[in-house]
């Protein structure tokens, strides 16, 4: 404060000083005549009057200025400090919303406080209540306590005795468990051999039927020879699969009465497929096997059917039993498929030698065609045949050409599960072929 008079009073003293000079300087200017810029000596001293007065102005603010930091600011800062001061205000009003947040904040804590005061109180009063209760149950456990000790030491007692007990129960279980497997194995076993002495007794009158009617000579009809085989293709209907079955049964029922019949009326009987004997006996097939076969065919696939004599028979038997064999009709080999082969060496081979490999390359053409799926002849084993005659004059061509050769068994045709193997024999030499059969 008495800085600021200070100033006050040095500002007063140095202005009249400065004006004073400047009077003084202009009178003197103005009694000297002089001339500033070309200019009258009244407009000099006019022009020195106003020079004077502008350098108090100048000299005064620069006091001033040097004196006071705030007036500087104030000067040169003022829209700055007026922007601050706006900011400030604004800050000042956030703060006080704040504030003002904060107190309501406050009041509803100060609310929920006693709220949750009081409510601590309630579950003081409760926990006071549940120490009671929990002192009231410590003392009936200690006395609990003393009462299960005395049961433990006679729950021991007794788990002792339990377990000797059990012991002896599981032994006992053991030793009734094994009796009853015993029991019931040796039940199995009889059982078993109960049946296996009923099949080996009826096995035995069939042998001893069959004995006695191989030594009177008259059998027509052997066990498991075939009597009938049909090729069924995509049946989808039981009906139709049904018919083709009667069909085969039927055809069996013929061949088994021309089986019946002289040799001489045999070939002519057998060759005659619409001839019916008179004296054909009646086929016998289970319900259960005739049913199954329908549900088989009737799936839509290509199968081979064979119907086979489930015993041996005499001629003129009015009843023939038999069984069925189906099995799935795939292509085994297409025409021209090489079925076995053997290399013969013409130099050292005579015609013994040459009919006896080529008696090899049938055994070998006949096994692999049964390993492929070729059914085969039930009796002979066989799954086709070869012209005697056909073989003779092979082996006669094979004679006349020299060196080591190559004989093939092709199929003929293309040969399916039902067989049979129709084959042709081929001689290669050196990669071409130089000999056929007929």
């Amino acid at each position: 404060m008495v800085a600021g008079y200070t100033l006050v009073a040095v500002i007063l003293v140095l202005g009249g000083l400065i004006a004073t000079l400047g009077d003084r300087i202009g009178t003197r200017v103005g009694k000297a005549r002089l001339s500033l810029f070309k200019l009258r000596p009244r407009t000099t001293a006019v022009l020195v009057t106003i020079v004077t007065g502008g350098v108090i102005s100048a000299t005064t603010l620069g006091v001033l200025l040097a004196a006071d930091q705030q007036l500087r600011d104030g000067l040169f800062r003022l829209h700055q400090i007026q922007d601050d001061l706006k900011q400030v205000e604004r800050q000042k009003n956030e703060a006080q919303a704040e504030l003002s947040a904060a107190r309501a904040q406050l009041q509803r804590t100060q609310a929920e406080l006693r709220t949750a005061d009081r409510n601590v109180q309630a579950i003081e009063a409760k926990l006071a209540q549940v120490n009671r209760n929990y002192q009231a149950a410590l003392t009936k456990l200690a006395k609990a306590e003393q009462e299960s000790q005395l049961l433990e030491a006679q729950i021991n007692e007794l788990k002792k005795d339990r377990g000797q007990l059990q012991a002896q129960l599981q032994h006992a279980q053991t030793q009734i468990a094994q009796a009853r497997a015993r029991a019931e194995r040796l039940r199995q076993e009889g059982q078993q051999l109960q049946t296996n002495i009923a099949q080996l007794e009826g096995m035995r009158e069939r042998l001893e039927q069959e004995i006695g009617q191989l030594r009177q000579g008259n059998v027509a009809i052997r066990r498991e020879q075939v009597l009938a085989t049909a090729t069924v293709r995509a049946i989808y209907s039981p009906d139709l699969a049904r018919q083709a079955v009667e069909q085969t049964l039927q055809e069996a029922g013929r061949v088994a009465g021309c089986l019946g019949q002289r040799q001489s009326q045999l070939e002519v009987c057998l060759s005659q497929p619409n001839l019916v004997s008179a004296n054909a006996p009646r086929i016998r097939i289970s319900g259960t096997e005739l049913n199954h076969l329908v549900n088989t065919l009737s799936n839509g696939q290509d199968y081979v059917v064979r119907v086979l004599a489930a015993a041996n028979y005499s001629s003129g038997e009015p009843e023939v039993g038999v069984v069925t064999d189906v099995t799935p009709n795939r292509l085994i080999f297409p025409a021209g498929a090489v079925v076995a082969q053997i290399p013969l060496d013409l130099h050292t081979m005579d015609e013994t030698a040459i009919l006896s490999q080529l008696d090899r390359l049938f055994l070998a053409s006949n096994l692999r065609a049964r390993q492929s799926g070729i059914l085969a002849d039930p009796l002979t084993n066989k799954v086709g045949s070869f012209s005697q005659v056909a073989l003779v004059q092979f082996v006669e061509q094979l004679q006349n050409l020299k060196g080591v050769v190559q004989v093939q068994a092709v199929a003929r045709r293309p040969i399916y599960t039902a067989g049979p193997l129709e084959i042709q024999l081929v001689a290669v030499q050196n990669g071409e072929v130089v000999l056929r059969s007929s």
